[in-house]
């Protein structure tokens, strides 16, 4: 047996150590900017979701109220210048704790709202991850897309 085979060693060189874990290290940060796109994603949906179902509370409300409710409280409340009987709510249902409360957008923040009679819509919207209204991340309404 010659003496270079005795000599030989079997193992990985430093080079190649280095080599695997910036491979290793790319795939983790490329799986984690995935992961980071679909969780925003799924807020900007979830956002567009609550504005669609507080839109159409909105309307219900109109439908049996005459006009759009002054601000989304009046969702879960009474108005003072409207009777129980008449005002026919609460338009929301109960979130998983069981309370009647004016959903906020996912970042924290209640939504924007404003009650446009005269073009008969309402036009709620989301200040988006930024918390800025105004921007160009903002979440605008269905009237508005």
């Amino acid at each position: 047996m010659s003496r270079r085979k005795r000599y030989h060693r079997g193992g990985f060189t430093l080079l190649e150590l280095m080599l695997v874990m910036f491979i290793l290290a790319m795939l983790a940060a490329a799986a984690g900017f995935a992961i980071f796109q679909i969780q925003k994603n799924a807020q900007r949906e979830f956002a567009m979701t609550q504005i669609r179902l507080l839109s159409d509370a909105c309307s219900q409300f109109k439908l049996r109220n005459g006009r759009f409710p002054t601000q989304l409280e009046d969702l879960i409340v009474a108005p003072a210048n409207i009777s129980p009987q008449r005002w026919g709510g609460p338009y929301l249902q109960a979130n998983a704790q069981g309370q009647l409360e004016v959903p906020v957008d996912p970042w924290g923040l209640p939504y924007n709202y404003m009650a446009d009679d005269t073009n008969n819509r309402v036009l709620i919207t989301s200040n988006g991850p930024d918390l800025q209204q105004g921007t160009a991340d903002d979440i605008p309404s269905a009237a508005d897309r």
